[in-house]
């Protein structure tokens, strides 16, 4: 079974180059995309997703308020904050809300991976344990 990553960023762009990305690491991922904080919380709520690829700055409402939202509806889905501002208080708010990480978005092809199969193989041991 596919697992299902969640791209919430209001860039086009960036969103664009993140599936681009994520698409040819040979993970065995499905992706869905949404471009705000209300939208990101709703595709949240309908795709389930094992991870959600956050952005910050959104508009109307940020990345930590869906961040939170999406964690309380469901607490075992990772969420990767990932921003341009690499700054310790943001970085500290990604703690207080329970984020999986938190990663500068000009260092997402060196950290992005790494982190995103820690928390798929974790969902991968957990699953097994179940069984």
């Amino acid at each position: 079974m596919k697992s299902r990553i969640l791209i919430v960023d209001d860039h086009n762009d960036f969103r664009a180059m993140l599936k681009d990305y994520l698409t040819r690491s040979r993970l065995d991922i499905e992706i869905f995309e949404a471009n705000s904080a209300e939208m990101g919380v709703a595709k949240a709520s309908c795709v389930k997703p094992d991870v959600v690829l956050m952005d910050i700055s959104l508009p109307k409402a940020t990345g930590f308020d869906a961040t939170k939202i999406i964690k309380e509806e469901m607490p075992d889905c990772d969420v990767i904050i990932i921003t341009m501002f690499n700054i310790n208080a943001f970085k500290q708010a990604a703690e207080g809300i329970k984020a999986t990480a938190f990663i500068s978005k000009s260092e997402v092809c060196e950290q992005l991976l790494p982190v995103l199969t820690k928390c798929l193989n974790g969902k991968k041991s957990k699953s097994v344990a179940k069984k």
